[in-house]
């Protein structure tokens, strides 16, 4: 894989949130992770002290429960900066897994030498924060949607926001993801498609 391109993409993903950032002063090497469809980061429970770059792919965000039960919490497509906030800054074990859904390439740095580099810039400083911003919103947002909006409605935007996945993932995993049960979205497949 082209390093050049790799680090590229990474410096177009944070310039979308601030165009000034000075590249010169960035100068750690990072891994790059190949993952194959099914494979993981990071799997809950490990250690993590990482900061990665999604530059291409599908990955999707799960933890499992005590009693077994698997809950998909979000997924993320490239280019994308995904990983667990807490695990890197506390050093804590993650609470959740990352699991490609296709091929994708990841780079990763090691956040503390990432955020003190990072933090010679202000521009890149405020990049980063611009991006947190993204995620808290599209977090609160669909917090709400949890509460407010039906199944079928969350089923609607879940195959308005993730169109490439709606024929392809297990219907358990859908389901958790819009907080129902594979029963229920099987009623909901059926009602849409009565509706059309």
């Amino acid at each position: 894989m082209d390093r050049q391109h790799l680090k590229h993409q990474l410096a177009q993903f944070f310039e979308q949130y601030h165009p000034d950032i000075n590249w010169s002063l960035f100068t750690l090497h990072f891994e790059i992770h190949a993952l194959k469809k099914g494979d993981c980061l990071f799997r809950q429970g490990e250690h993590s002290d990482r900061m990665y770059f999604l530059s291409s792919g599908l990955v999707r965000y799960y933890s499992i429960s005590e009693s077994g039960k698997e809950y998909t919490q979000t997924f993320a497509k490239a280019p994308r900066v995904v990983g667990s906030t807490r695990a890197m800054v506390f050093e804590q074990p993650t609470l959740f897994t990352i699991e490609a859904l296709d091929d994708s390439v990841a780079i990763s740095f090691p956040w503390k030498p990432f955020y003190a580099q990072m933090s010679q810039d202000l521009a890149f400083m405020q990049a980063y924060a611009r991006f947190l911003e993204t995620i808290f919103i599209h977090k609160e947002v669909r917090e709400s949607s949890m509460v407010k909006h039906s199944a079928t409605q969350r089923y609607l935007d879940f195959c308005r926001d993730f169109p490439e996945l709606k024929g392809t993932l297990p219907k358990q995993q859908i389901a958790s993801y819009i907080g129902i049960t594979p029963v229920a979205l099987s009623r909901i497949r059926a009602q849409i498609i009565r509706c059309l």
